[in-house]
């Protein structure tokens, strides 16, 4: 068993809105941030169209000890469905499912795991464009283009942060 299951569940326990305030932000340019919450570092990724607000944001840790995150707009998408869709280039798509019944929101954001994350931070530093399409509850698809121009720098911030 995962040291990641029990981390989910006493993330579930934390009030998101006190978390946030705590979180030192590590690195940030463009779309990557590099955020250290309570002694542990991850890299948020946006996800928008345009110059637009972030529709959702994947979040990627530097060590297989954690599950991934992924979190959508409540009000403009509100839950993702079963799984998310991510592809490098012109590669195959891999489909991430996320934990069940580990969903949470706060007042803005709706938030999951994602179950397995294997390789996913290596493309991200490596590969040129990423696509992850997903869909809501109520069936709506998403599809985000993701230049990862950059993204080699904010995956080497995260893996000095400390």
């Amino acid at each position: 068993m995962r040291f990641s299951i029990i981390l989910a569940l006493l993330l579930a326990l934390v009030p998101w809105q006190d978390v946030l305030a705590a979180s030192d932000v590590y690195y940030q340019k463009g779309r990557y941030t590099v955020r250290k919450v309570e002694g542990t570092c991850k890299l948020e990724i946006a996800l928008h169209h345009g110059k637009k607000q972030s529709g959702a944001i994947l979040a990627l840790f530097p060590t297989d000890d954690y599950y991934g995150e992924f979190f959508t707009q409540k009000e403009a998408i509100g839950l993702a469905h079963r799984r998310v869709q991510i592809q490098f280039d012109k590669n195959k798509p891999t489909t991430v499912p996320f934990v069940l019944d580990a969903a949470q929101k706060d007042g803005y954001w709706s938030w999951q795991y994602l179950e397995s994350t294997d390789g996913l931070l290596k493309n991200v530093a490596k590969k040129r464009d990423m696509t992850v399409r997903f869909s809501n509850v109520k069936g709506n698809k998403y599809k985000y283009d993701v230049s990862l121009s950059g993204s080699g720098n904010a995956v080497k911030a995260l893996k000095k942060c400390r």
